[in-house]
């Protein structure tokens, strides 16, 4: 906020990118001064000047477009299922109860089915010690910030609905459950998994009606199938956009020709 109130002051333009469905307040009111909004999300249109905003998507790290590039649509041996499990670098203890519940049942009723958990820093060990004591079909890792290595080892992705992570998947044509953070500012998360499965790219569900039951029954069906995952697989990689950053810079630069030529960023 500061340094775009100095851009304000200075005559310097401005330009900003809101990742979400439903934009923070600082964004809100920022756009009065911005010479363009680069939204990740349609939803997030009518919230800014209709003159001053564009979908360009949310930019991913170029190694992981890389990364996608190179396995997008690919998928591993159609057994055992594998799921990727994200919770983010702090963990999602509602992720990790319920993966072990489903890999409890998987041991339990030898269902070919093996989770890839990202637990958290914190939830690790809590995690690992049950994985390790009753050998269940779990690897789990803390965190890593090489997660393009482990989209492709993957047929279908369950995680929270941050903007970035969404991004990410998408890339890699993964088919999605998505359980929403529930108390995400404004909802915003549940505004994200709406517009992504809206596409057909995968399902969402409240974290109130994520049972282990309801996820298992989803994993199966849609990353289970060959046919709905290829189809949610090819949904995602049509909503992606690996060119954010470069659609939003090359923008910019052809704005702030404009700005400067005109005087400056506009008046509030």
């Amino acid at each position: 906020m500061p340094v775009a109130l100095a851009a304000g002051l200075l005559r310097i333009p401005l330009f900003l990118q809101e990742q979400n469905s439903v934009p923070g307040r600082s964004n809100r009111f920022l756009a009065r001064r911005a010479f363009r909004v680069f939204a990740g999300f349609s939803a997030a249109v009518p919230f800014f000047p209709a003159d001053r905003v564009e979908v360009t998507g949310n930019p991913v790290r170029p190694e992981i477009v890389s990364a996608a590039r190179e396995h997008s649509g690919s998928f591993p041996a159609e057994t055992p299922l594998v799921v990727l499990a994200l919770g983010g670098s702090q963990g999602a203890r509602a992720i990790n109860n319920r993966v072990l519940g489903m890999a409890r049942r998987a041991k339990r009723e030898g269902a070919a089915i093996r989770f890839l958990l990202q637990t958290g820093t914190r939830e690790h060990e809590a995690v690992a010690r049950p994985v390790r004591e009753e050998t269940l079909p779990v690897d789990p890792f803390p965190f890593t910030d090489r997660i393009g290595d482990w989209f492709p080892r993957c047929h279908a992705v369950l995680m929270r609905a941050g903007a970035l992570s969404i991004a990410e998947a998408a890339l890699f044509g993964r088919p999605c459950v998505l359980v929403p953070y529930p108390f995400a500012a404004d909802d915003h998360q549940a505004g994200n998994a709406r517009e992504f499965c809206a596409s057909g790219a995968g399902v969402w569900m409240p974290e109130g009606e994520a049972t282990e039951e309801a996820l298992w029954t989803t994993l199966w069906n849609l990353g289970g199938d060959r046919a709905a995952r290829e189809r949610a697989g090819t949904a995602a990689v049509a909503f992606s956009r690996p060119f954010a950053a470069v659609d939003a810079v090359r923008a910019a630069l052809r704005l702030s020709g404009k700005a400067f030529r005109e005087g400056g960023a506009p008046d509030v």
